[in-house]
């Protein structure tokens, strides 16, 4: 995806006489966009939130609409095991936003401040109805008997996106093999509006279906290609 990206906004500016850019601004531009891209999920996945606490839906990314719940999953980490250290879990580095705390397959109650944490924890919870509090990268759960077998499920944020080249005969080519690429972090139908965001940050404005038509092109184009070949 990052170098078909690349390709396009290249086109574009050069159509208008404005000239190249280098890797290290397109990765940085790009990264900028789908962290842009990912807040926008972020406010819809809040927003689903907001209706389910009126009562207008039930809970869970589960019962999230079907096109939200796409772009969720390409960030979704599911049941990923928790290490105890001392007396909390220690959270994953990347994560974002919680969906699920599961303590043998049961739900882990989270608190939304320290003050319930503390008037719960002195109703005694117990292994079959646990409660929880995150506090920074670290989660807090009662009852203390409870040391292992705490799996979450979590968004986990964007990584940053890499075009990696090598340079042959004075020419940057792009380098999928590199160790260091890394392509676009976003799910595959968000491609053509980051791709949009992309060169509006350069300052060219377009529409959907002006990228779509370039795809188009560049697909009769590279089939000509193979057939002369």
């Amino acid at each position: 995806m990052i170098d078909r990206i690349k390709k396009t906004v290249e086109a574009y500016l050069n159509t208008d006489n404005r000239g190249n850019f280098t890797p290290d601004k397109l990765n940085t531009i790009l990264h900028s966009k789908v962290l842009e891209k990912f807040e926008e999920l972020f406010f819809e996945v809040n927003k689903m939130i907001n209706r389910q606490n009126r009562g207008l839906i039930n809970g869970g990314l589960e019962n999230i609409p079907d096109k939200i719940r796409e772009r969720i999953e390409h960030y979704l980490m599911p049941d990923t095991p928790l290490t105890y250290s001392g007396t909390s879990f220690s959270l994953p580095a990347d994560m974002h936003y919680f969906d699920a705390v599961l303590y043998n397959g049961e739900i882990v109650e989270l608190c939304k401040n320290n003050k319930e944490f503390k008037i719960l924890e002195k109703a005694n919870p117990t292994e079959e109805y646990p409660i929880g509090l995150k506090q920074s990268n670290k989660l807090s759960i009662r009852p203390s008997t409870i040391v292992s077998n705490v799996t979450v499920s979590y968004l986990r944020t964007p990584i940053r996106a890499k075009w990696t080249y090598e340079i042959v005969d004075g020419v940057e080519q792009f380098n999928v093999d590199a160790t260091d690429f890394a392509n676009v972090d976003i799910h595959p139908s968000e491609e053509v509006d980051l791709t949009i965001k992309v060169l509006e940050a350069f300052g060219v404005n377009l529409k959907e279906k002006d990228i779509q038509e370039f795809a188009q092109r560049e697909e009769v184009t590279a089939f000509n290609q193979e057939i002369t070949n």
